[in-house]
Order: structure tokens, then C-alpha cells, then sequence
């Protein structure tokens, strides 16, 4: 019999997955591991035909030659996002790399938007002052009607078109950057020629862009220096999109007004875990976490139940797809 092996399971996860056991329970044995994909569990993997992992875990590139080894040759990511791994060093060893490019889009979309709102009209600042029984009116409150500011959309694909479509709704005039524009949009967005120019103009920024190589730090201590004073900036898309050191100052510097991150560049060791009892030893997030000027979230925008199932179907369809055919539907590296 065929057998998937699931690492880095959540709770949350386990009615999706048990749905999907038992729907292929005929053909296929699922065993579940809560632990991340490490070198122990790399040593049982003898009777394994493939495996999918979560978007924290962090792949060491020595893992593709065992996974080969073994007869494994797919990897089948629960998430859009795949830039913990190393694409060329993937292909040395013929391994393939899945992902789920498109599980709930409007869910990320929907979050942007709402902390949006949240920094326009001070929320944050009002839940502290209820807390302290301060029910003052002051400027520190007054805030602006969506409509009247003009939104920045960096990436118009599945997620940023979604956005901007919301954005539109409200009234609110849409520019938007993309090295591929869509022509679809034109009664949405208007695009203009470069992210520095883009950053000039707007008074809500909102990233919608994968993490690569190419779009390492691509919000920093230079664009950063461009954008329109007062900006407030949205990043539901990858950590490491943007410079976090480099932003701290512009907040600092009052440049920067007000910041959403549900997305964090070294998130790895803390978004998802409890450290409640423990001290943190970030300093970066210890700084977001204190600043009055930063919603910060644990990488949640996706989180709905339609995306959950989505991230556990597509990745085990594609798993068994390429045991049986050696192809996959949402391979990222062909």
C-alpha cells in the first residue's frame, strides 16, 4: 500500500487530513507526525512513498540527497510560499517542489483590508485608552474615511487583485506595481512604471509578492525613503519582503505612520508557538511587539476553514498524483 507521511501537524488541521485519510483509505496509508522534518524523522523514511510539510519548517539543503536516497522525489508544501527552499540544490537531486499557490485568496485579501481599516481608524489606540477607562476624544483618534486615500497595491495576482478589488469598493483611487500588469484590472488599478514611484504617491501601501531571491528586502532603508510621509504599510505576503530593521527607523523617524505585519522575516522560531512563559530573544519582534505604531499578527491572514482544507487537500492530491505519474499539478520548479 502507498504511504504519505504528514510532518508538522496542527490540531487544526486534523479534520481536513482525517476526511482525506478516509477517503483514500483503500490506496493509501496516511501517518500523521507533529514534529517538523529533521534529520531523525529523514531516518525513517524507508517505506515511505512521499511526504508534505508545513510553511515553518526550515529545510536544510544536505535533506534533498536523503530524501532521493530514499526514493522520495517530490516535496509537497502546505503553502504558497516555498522560500525556505533551495530551488537549484532541489534540481541537483531531481527533486520536485509543490505548493499551494492559490488556497484562499480572498482570506488574505480580506485581512490586508481589515488592518487597513484598523490603522486608519486608530483602533488599537482606542481598545488601549478603553482599557484605562481614558474615554477622552483627542487627535489621537481622529481618523480618515478609506475612500479618501489612495491605495497602493505592490503584486496584482491572486491575492493583490483581490485587495485592490475591495479597495475599489470602498472608493478609494488604486494604483498598483507589477512586473506583469493585468490587463483585467484596468477598471481597478491604475499601474505605474516602478515600486519607488508607486511608494511616492500612496497613502496605504499593501504587499502582495512573493518571497525570492529577487524580492529579498525589497522594502528598504531606500524605498523607504521615497514613500509618501505618513504611510501606513500592509505586508500579509513574505517576512522577508521587507527590511524590518529599516522600517523600525522610518517609524521612528515618523516618516512611516502606522505598519500591519502579519508576516515577519524571522518568524520562524515563534509565530505558531506559545511563548508565554519564555523570554523572547528577538529583539527586532520585541521591538514590534512594544511599538504603538505596529499591528502585529502571527502569520494569520490566510486562517479560515476553507483555507485550512484547501492546504491539506491540494498538497496530499499533488503527493499522490506524483507517486502514480511523476507529476504534480503545483510544481514550482519543473
Amino acid at each position: 500500500m502507498t504511504k504519505i507521511k504528514v510532518f508538522d501537524v496542527r490540531e487544526d488541521e486534523l479534520p481536513a487530513l482525517e476526511q482525506w485519510k478516509a477517503a483514500h483509505q483503500v490506496e493509501v496509508e496516511v501517518e500523521l507526525i507533529e514534529s517538523p522534518l529533521d534529520i531523525e524523522q529523514l531516518a525513517q523514511l524507508a517505506d515511505v512513498d512521499g511526504i508534505s510539510i508545513s510553511q515553518t519548517t526550515q529545510f536544510d539543503s544536505a535533506f534533498y540527497k536523503v530524501l532521493a536516497d530514499n526514493g522520495i522525489y517530490h516535496i509537497a508544501q502546505r503553502s504558497a510560499g516555498y522560500d525556505q527552499f533551495d530551488l537549484e540544490a532541489a534540481n541537483l537531486e531531481n527533486v520536485k517542489i509543490s505548493n499551494v499557490p492559490s488556497y484562499s485568496p480572498q482570506s488574505i485579501a480580506e485581512f490586508a483590508v481589515t488592518r487597513t481599516l484598523e490603522l486608519v481608524r486608530h483602533t488599537a489606540q482606542i481598545d488601549r485608552n478603553m482599557a484605562q477607562n481614558d474615554f477622552t476624544w483627542n487627535l489621537n483618534l481622529q481618523g480618515r474615511t478609506v475612500e479618501s486615500l489612495k491605495i497602493g497595491v505592490l503584486g496584482t495576482g491572486r491575492i493583490g487583485s483581490r485587495a485592490a478589488k475591495i479597495f475599489k469598493g470602498f472608493g478609494s483611487e488604486v494604483l498598483a506595481y507589477d512586473i506583469a500588469p493585468d490587463a483585467r484590472l484596468k477598471d481597478v488599478v491604475t499601474y505605474v512604471d516602478s515600486l519607488e514611484t508607486l511608494i511616492s504617491q500612496v497613502d496605504v501601501l499593501t504587499l502582495h509578492v512573493p518571497g525570492s531571491k529577487e524580492n529579498h528586502y525589497l522594502i528598504n532603508e531606500a524605498v523607504l525613503k521615497l514613500a509618501k510621509p505618513g504611510l501606513l504599510l500592509i505586508n500579509a505576503a513574505r517576512g522577508s519582503v521587507v527590511d524590518t530593521q529599516a522600517l523600525i527607523r522610518s517609524l521612528e523617524d515618523g516618516h512611516v505612520a502606522g505598519v500591519a505585519i502579519d508576516t515577519y522575516e524571522n518568524e520562524g522560531a515563534y509565530f505558531r508557538y506559545d511563548w508565554g512563559n519564555r523570554e523572547l530573544e528577538d529583539e527586532i519582534l520585541k521591538a514590534l511587539l512594544k511599538h504603538d505604531k505596529v499591528l502585529l499578527s502571527p502569520h494569520v491572514a490566510f486562517y479560515t476553514d476553507e483555507a485550512v482544507k484547501n492546504l491539506v487537500d491540494i498538497p496530499l492530491d499533488d503527493v499522490l498524483s506524483f507517486i502514480h505519474t511523476r507529476q504534480a499539478q503545483n510544481i514550482v520548479n519543473p
